[in-house]
């Protein structure tokens, strides 16, 4: 019955933001102008501000430039791109990388490319931390208990964002709530603003990580609503 529901729950979303689409003709490409957006980095990094928030919309976080598809008038540091084309960031020049729930709007091949951008961009011992949510620990909150991610003083102490949203105790919303589950999983399908393309677990965001280059310092637990990961572009790793 469950997989019945999401199947029709997923038909009736993709209709009716096609119509949505269809309607409304909404341009959801964007070609960076590479040349400006170089400029743009470079004024910012000329006064020492030499870490990115990928996708971090109207969140200000402490000495992170935000690179997003929309501006945001609020938010201080602020590069309007298409986070699928850095190719604007030089090599080695960055050293700090955050994402919060943004690399599940990505495909599988997105996502690979994504991370070895990431690592090309890094200085070495440079830092990734990431938060996405997490398809294993959802199914199982689902259906038994929610289970809040931990330890956030020890992700900070390696180099997680401290002003960065950790464990939201709303996000147990999803608890036997087939609506909610469906949402944490696919999020808006048909929406190309706001689907997930890639559903996520623990073990897959590692193996993703390793193959682009980098080692994982830490991960929050397989059953956690959302996975939480440091990792760094190690000393010596080209």
């Amino acid at each position: 019955m469950i997989f019945f529901l999401f199947g029709l729950r997923k038909m009736v979303l993709t209709t009716k933001n096609l119509i949505k689409i269809t309607v409304r003709n909404p341009e959801f490409s964007y070609d960076n102008d590479t040349d400006t957006l170089e400029k743009e980095l470079k004024t910012y990094m000329s006064k020492g501000f030499n870490k990115l928030n990928v996708g971090g919309g109207s969140k200000n976080l402490s000495g992170f430039v935000n690179i997003d598809f929309v501006k945001h008038d609020t938010i201080e540091r602020e590069i309007r791109a298409n986070i699928n084309d850095l190719t604007f960031v030089p090599d080695e020049s960055i050293a700090h990388i955050h994402t919060n729930h943004v690399v599940e709007h990505l495909t599988c091949d997105e996502l690979v490319a994504q991370l070895k951008e990431y690592f090309r961009i890094l200085k070495p011992g440079g830092i990734l931390s990431l938060r996405c949510p997490n398809a294993l620990g959802v199914c199982y909150g689902f259906w038994f208990d929610v289970v809040p991610e931990r330890n956030r003083e020890e992700f900070v102490r390696l180099g997680f964002p401290p002003d960065e949203e950790f464990h939201n105790q709303a996000d147990g919303w999803y608890h036997k709530d087939f609506h909610g589950l469906f949402h944490w999983l696919y999020a808006d399908t048909g929406n190309p603003a706001n689907e997930h393309k890639n559903i996520l677990t623990p073990s897959m965001m590692k193996n993703y990580l390793i193959g682009a280059g980098f080692e994982v310092l830490k991960m929050t637990d397989p059953e956690t609503s959302n996975i939480v990961v440091v990792a760094t572009k190690h000393w010596g790793m080209v």
